[in-house]
């Protein structure tokens, strides 16, 4: 039996980075408060492991959030050359 690779569309890969997005902007929500106010200052072994998820959902969340961008690069440009070409004729 062989498996077929379908094609992704360019709707359902948006869709995924913006889940991704979600799920990454939740966790640093999460790890934000917990590090505030659950988990002062501090040294133990539970702080260490809360900024460490911070640390690295945040930088991965930037990468996705380029991804983002790059993905979106035409629209934006499309947009910034419209808005540009607005404010010269006023």
């Amino acid at each position: 039996m062989s498996l077929k690779r379908m094609p992704v569309s360019r709707a359902a890969t948006l869709f995924i980075i913006s889940l991704v997005m979600l799920v990454l902007g939740i966790i640093l929500v999460v790890s934000s408060f917990l590090l505030w106010v659950v988990f002062p200052l501090g040294f133990y072994p539970t702080r260490l492991l809360w900024i460490e998820i911070h640390k690295w959902s945040g930088l991965a969340l930037t990468i996705v959030v380029l991804v983002h961008v790059l993905l979106h690069w035409k629209w934006l440009w499309a947009m910034t050359k419209k808005y540009a070409a607005r404010m010269r004729s006023r």
